[in-house]
């Protein structure tokens, strides 16, 4: 991917409030914020579940192994892959590393902390966030804690590693670069989030030389890792509306890169492919999404916010195929696996396989008794999922 740009100008589930004015504002915008949610509920009662129907199984993913950690039913906790071993946390504290094939537990740690969101990590060290924003630098080897900093409020997404750059994403707008190493700041970027946002947002991406952050107001932001410039900016889609709440354009899915291209969806929105010199956008289609996409070769594929899933061809945009029959069942993003199946999981703990030629649906197994997370991690043809419950499991495709 060319990373040589030019230097541009200098299921809604729950929602949140942000300020940097003061403490009145933040008082107002509660208020308004508590108001439109008592009237956007009282005018939108609760779509029940899509009933599950039989189907014919054509593939299926095997089962390596399962552990089991404390609940995590809030936050947004995803396990983590490295060289061979899975990291997992939940929201308790508790911190477990597992052989990625056999599912022997090599250390386990408890925390004196409550944990906001999963782990991120890079090369020999790990790292979690608590919910009071506290960021724990920790060993690979057994878990010890290694150094401690302090984000300006919770963080809600892991923390990004890799390239020599460490990025924590704040809930009150701060882009914080640390030192790997020392935990000491390199740099931090401040911007306003809108008065009205959607609970959650998503991971910063880091490439070579920069870091892909998806804003509350429906822009991308490119970043370099050295100094925080902005190196440009790309608007997905402009909020629009009479109230807050139409306005809302959250870009918390997670994006993606291939070699040409970057994807990115939004709440309320459009699904994009940006280019990654400037950030032009190449094509989009209208659709709303907050749990984010997967790539296939050839193929887009978005869960949308009734959880439909769609396909869109990656080089000209149009739509392939979609499939109803997950609807309103609260499917995480979208996992390719072997470029020929997708996988989603839902509420009730079923992970649901899919054709990415036609999007029907050729398996299913229940991994879990509660809802998946969001975000799947995945190696070759196995990936690692963890479900509300407490659940982390490792899954094969068996061809």
């Amino acid at each position: 991917m060319n990373w040589q740009p030019l230097v541009a100008k200098a299921d809604m589930h729950s929602c949140s409030t942000q300020t940097v004015n003061g403490s009145q504002r933040l008082r107002t915008l509660a208020l308004i914020c508590t108001a439109l949610l008592l009237s956007a509920c009282a005018a939108a009662p609760v779509v029940p579940p899509t009933e599950l129907e039989s189907i014919s199984v054509e593939a299926r993913m095997d089962k390596l192994w399962s552990k089991k950690l404390e609940k995590s039913e809030k936050g947004r906790f995803q396990p983590l892959i490295l060289n061979n071993v899975v990291y997992a946390a939940s929201r308790a504290g508790e911190i477990i590393a597992v052989d990625q094939a056999s599912g022997k537990r090599k250390w386990s740690k408890s925390l004196d902390i409550e944990l906001s969101s999963g782990v991120g990590g890079s090369d020999n060290r790990l790292y979690v966030s608590g919910s009071d924003g506290l960021i724990l630098a920790l060993s690979v080897t057994d878990g010890s804690i290694l150094w401690e900093a302090q984000a300006s409020s919770e963080v809600l997404a892991p923390v990004s590693a890799g390239f020599g750059a460490l990025i924590v994403r704040s809930a009150d707008g701060r882009m914080l670069s640390l030192d790997p190493a020392t935990g000491e700041e390199r740099w931090s970027v401040t911007y306003s989030p809108p008065a009205l946002t959607i609970n959650g947002y998503s991971q910063p991406l880091l490439v070579d030389g920069g870091a892909l952050i998806g804003l509350e107001d429906g822009r991308l932001l490119a970043l370099g890792t050295e100094a925080g410039n902005v190196l440009w900016e790309s608007v997905v889609s402009v909020p629009s509306g009479r109230s807050e709440v139409e306005r809302l354009a959250d870009l918390d899915g997670r994006l993606e890169v291939d070699d040409d291209a970057i994807y990115a969806v939004n709440y309320q929105g459009r699904l994009a492919r940006i280019e990654p010199a400037k950030g032009q956008i190449l094509w989009s289609q209208p659709v709303s999404s907050t749990a984010g996409l997967a790539l296939s070769q050839t193929a887009v594929f978005v869960v949308t916010d009734n959880d439909e899933v769609r396909a869109f061809d990656k080089l000209g945009g149009q739509l392939l195929w979609t499939q109803e029959a997950l609807k309103h069942r609260r499917l995480s993003a979208p996992q390719v696996v072997s470029d020929k199946l997708i996988l989603v999981g839902d509420l009730e703990g079923y992970l649901h396989i899919l054709s990415t030629d036609d999007g029907r649906l050729v398996g299913r197994s229940r991994v879990a008794k509660s809802a998946i997370f969001p975000q799947f991690s995945s190696i070759d043809d196995t990936i690692v999922l963890q479900a509300a419950d407490g659940t982390v499991a490792a899954l094969r495709h068996q061809p």
